[in-house]
């Protein structure tokens, strides 16, 4: 029993490490933490937000470039199956790769029900940074496929790259507001990724950056069969907050998992306490049974 509880123990202590420093999510960076966010709402940030568009039709004509610098557009990729789009920028400091590692994570998942690109859906990334590449959208494919590890998934997660005003075709479609901050070279933006029925219409919101393998299954399903969903809580929203004093995103998603650790090691701590205190009495009940009869002995 002691064993035991020392590995649990070691369990605990070892968790509430890895939540303290934020690496709790396997295969996450995550970005520099400010230490509060501005008491108040910087200009910047007020055109910061993602607005539920639900069934609005996401243009399925205007160009692009593919990672091989082919011109397609979102057409080629509907028809048949959903269509999970995620906008992001390839040169982003931090946020948009921890979009990118969610997603990945919750495609490595959704093979166990299974569902997989190809066979159930289409999975498109769009940079809205006009500037970038297809070779710069190439780069980053090959390393989010390599992490994905799903032989054939590179045929069907499409890496785009276009002009600005087809971006923003894009963008204002799904409802997705975003803007240049010229002091930091950086883009202020919301995070979240959006499911597409076949036909194009936004069917489903996931706001943050880990998506839960079970709610995007049950997107899939909905948005294959047409189906348009209800509205996301917007308040997942506010897990990133952007410090315009300072260029950096304040992740607090990272306070809620410090605290979801240390309450479980003290609950733990409580539970290791608990079973030595019930060890300790029963030792004690188990040696005074044993010296009463020889007590009783002549």
């Amino acid at each position: 029993m002691k064993d035991f509880v020392v590995k649990l123990f070691a369990v605990a202590v070892l968790y509430s490490s890895l939540a303290g420093s934020g690496f709790a999510t396997v295969g996450y960076n995550p970005p520099l933490l400010t230490e509060k966010a501005p008491s108040v709402k910087p200009a910047i940030t007020k055109d910061i937000r993602i607005d539920q568009k639900l069934d609005s039709q996401v243009p399925l004509d205007v160009p692009f470039l593919d990672e091989n610098g082919s011109t397609v557009t979102l057409g080629d990729y509907a028809g048949k199956k959903p269509i999970i789009l995620n906008l992001v920028y390839f040169g982003c400091p931090m946020l948009c790769g921890q979009v990118l590692n969610g997603l990945t994570q919750s495609l490595k998942m959704l093979k166990s029900v299974p569902m997989v690109p190809g066979d159930d859906f289409e999975v498109v990334t769009i940079s809205f940074d006009p500037r970038e590449t297809p070779e710069l959208a190439k780069k980053k494919k090959a390393s989010f496929i390599k992490e994905l590890g799903q032989p054939g998934a590179e045929k069907h997660w499409h890496w785009l790259t276009g002009k600005e005003k087809n971006i923003r075709a894009v963008t204002d479609a799904v409802g997705f507001h975003y803007v240049w901050d010229e002091k930091f070279q950086q883009y202020v933006h919301a995070t979240g990724i959006f499911i597409l029925t076949p036909k194009g219409r936004v069917s489903r919101y996931f706001f943050g950056a880990t998506y839960s393998p079970k709610d995007m299954r049950l997107g899939l399903s909905e948005a294959s069969g047409g189906k348009i969903g209800g509205p996301a809580e917007r308040l997942l929203l506010l897990c990133f907050h952007y410090d315009p004093t300072q260029g950096k995103y304040s992740v607090m998603v990272f306070r809620l998992i410090q605290i979801g650790g240390l309450l479980i090691l003290a609950a733990l701590v409580s539970f290791v306490a608990l079973m030595l205190r019930s060890d300790s009495k029963s030792a004690r009940r188990k040696k005074k049974a044993q010296e009463v009869p020889s007590q009783l002995q002549p």
